[in-house]
């Protein structure tokens, strides 16, 4: 009998899909609703720089012992929304929900960054990026995540994050929707059983989705980074999957992404409670992140001076911007590139054959220029279009 099908989950989707958190920024307000009403076993086991507590969630009663984090980048929900999506699954009676708690107990750190997560930012509350400051230990939170790992004695362990909207798949003219990585532990970036064994759960992992999403699933690049988070617990001993969120079209809210997401874990989850010999020869096979994408290209724009004239393209990239005064995240773009971009591709590709921009400083775009215009039936402005 086949315990794990891909198809079947996302047919089944909406059934365990946790409702109530579809938008990207997800704070500590909004968040701790959800732990409030949960009934699996809850641990604080540390507070932040700005005292807000970080919270454990366990589940599963098996003796493999895995731990997930999420959002130590306080502006990545998508891996904390998409484990909402787990957890609620596992809750629900199914075969392969006992396969795995009987096999495994899941040990889920939601937030690590609470306070980055306030302010839509992926530092913590002192400018510090956790995910570079193992070495260091400077922030408060990556104490508390290391604390959490030496006293667990875990299995695996699970880096949830979210990237940029840049990312395709290899050198195709498709998005990575989700990217993986089986961190370096040296320079030579060489394999060893602890990478093989990460491999061979991502490849498990991207097996499920390419069924669903085919030619969409990257590789990040495993070159070594001394002070980051992943590289470091490998060198230590532990399996560590890195998991990185990326663009589905038409959805800047990452909610496709984050359904993807939460199968792709689930699909990890079994693996791991099966076990066995993983095999792990085809993670190479994935193909590598490429950087070809922007927000919006908008081609053959005419930029009109006094005497001269040109046709270029404008690239534009979206900023998630957090506003103090109304507490609320905008998304704005801003002109990033200016130039020939044929060999780039706009999640949104525009005709700008019929748009001028005239003399006069804040007509002629430049670099870092916040993104007002018009193309067609297409209006853009601080980054929402609307036609």
């Amino acid at each position: 009998m086949k315990i794990f099908d891909a198809i079947a989950l996302e047919k089944r989707y909406l059934e365990f899909r946790e409702s109530g958190y579809d938008q990207k920024w997800l704070n500590f307000s909004d968040f701790q609703p959800y732990l409030e009403k949960q009934t699996l076993d809850q641990e604080i086991i540390g507070y932040s720089f700005m005292q807000l507590p970080i919270s454990k969630l366990t589940i599963g009663t098996g003796k493999k012992r895995l731990l997930i984090w999420s959002q130590m980048h306080g502006n990545e929900s998508t891996g904390t929304r998409a484990m909402m999506d787990v957890l609620a699954f596992l809750q629900k009676p199914s075969y392969l929900a006992k396969h795995i708690l009987e096999a495994v107990t899941i040990d889920f750190i939601p937030m690590l960054n609470p306070d980055g997560a306030n302010v839509n930012t992926r530092r913590n509350a002192v400018g510090i990026d956790m995910n570079r400051d193992f070495l260091a230990k400077q922030s408060i939170e990556i104490n508390v995540l290391i604390d959490q790992v030496q006293k667990g004695q875990y299995d695996v362990l699970f880096n949830l994050h979210d990237q940029r909207t840049i990312f395709n798949v290899g050198t195709s003219a498709l998005p990575a929707t989700l990217s993986f990585l089986a961190p370096s532990y040296n320079q030579a970036e060489e394999v060893n059983a602890v990478r093989q064994h990460t491999m061979g759960i991502i490849q498990a992992m991207n097996a499920a989705l390419q069924e669903l999403i085919p030619g969409q699933v990257g590789r990040y690049t495993s070159e070594f980074y001394p002070r980051s988070t992943g590289d470091n617990f490998t060198l230590m001993g532990f399996p560590t999957v890195l998991v990185e969120a990326g663009h589905f079209p038409n959805d800047y809210e990452r909610n496709q992404t984050r359904k993807y997401n939460a199968i792709a874990m689930l699909s990890a989850l079994e693996t791991i409670a099966t076990g066995g010999p993983l095999p792990f020869q085809g993670y190479e096979e994935i193909p590598q992140n490429g950087q070809r994408f922007l927000d919006i290209i908008i081609r053959n724009v005419t930029i009109q001076g006094k005497e001269n004239s040109t046709k270029t393209d404008l690239g534009i990239y979206f900023e998630e911007e957090y506003c103090p005064t109304s507490n609320s995240v905008q998304r704005i773009g801003y002109v990033n590139e200016i130039g020939d971009l044929q060999s780039l591709l706009g999640h949104l590709d525009l005709d700008g054959t019929h748009l001028t921009y005239r003399d006069g400083l804040t007509n002629i775009p430049y670099l870092g220029m916040e993104a007002n215009f018009t193309v067609g039936s297409w209006t853009l402005i601080k980054g929402h279009l609307t036609t």
